[in-house]
């Protein structure tokens, strides 16, 4: 009988310490754990084909929703979110979009729609974090030309693939 008991405590022991040693801890994600990466757009001016040219009030709205993007202020690049539900996006790029105070010599403003489609691939990053989404296979359709007229002039693809924000993933030439 004696045996038994201690063979009772040693399983009971080596079952609590397997236990223990086999929970995780809860994780937390850390501020620099990559996430779903945004686009980076950069724009440039078309006559040099290498200056960075800053389009003149620019805003950026998704097409069908209301409220367009909060930008901040525009220096050569932006950075958007791509749509993870489905494999395209289309974007409304309007400049001179500041119509508070036009006058006649202002310029009107210029609306074209550019759509980007690829492929959304989940990734798993960690169990606090979850999953990111990357975007394989970029592509991007010519500008839509409105009754105003194109000002984007070129679209070229960078890099295909969207997995990060490090350098930009189209250039925009106006």
């Amino acid at each position: 009988m004696r045996v038994y008991k201690y063979l009772l405590f040693i399983v009971i022991g080596v079952l609590v310490l397997y236990s223990n040693l086999s929970c995780e801890r809860d994780d937390i994600c850390a501020e620099g754990t990559p996430t779903t990466p945004f686009l980076v757009i950069k724009f440039i001016d078309f006559d040099t084909s290498t200056e960075v040219k800053t389009p003149s009030e620019l805003q950026v709205k998704a097409v069908g929703i209301e409220n367009p993007f909060t930008l901040g202020t525009v220096t050569d690049s932006i950075l958007i979110p791509l749509r993870n539900d489905v494999s395209i996006t289309d974007y409304e790029f309007t400049i001179n979009s500041n119509t508070t105070n036009n006058s006649e010599t202002d310029p009107l403003p210029n609306k074209d729609i550019i759509s980007f489609q690829y492929t959304p691939e989940e990734e798993y990053v960690s169990s606090a974090c979850g999953f990111k989404v990357n975007y394989k296979g970029l592509t991007v359709s010519p500008p839509e030309v409105g009754d105003d007229g194109t000002w984007i002039k070129n679209i070229t693809i960078q890099r295909e693939n969207v997995t990060d924000e490090a350098t930009a993933h189209v250039f925009i030439f106006h």
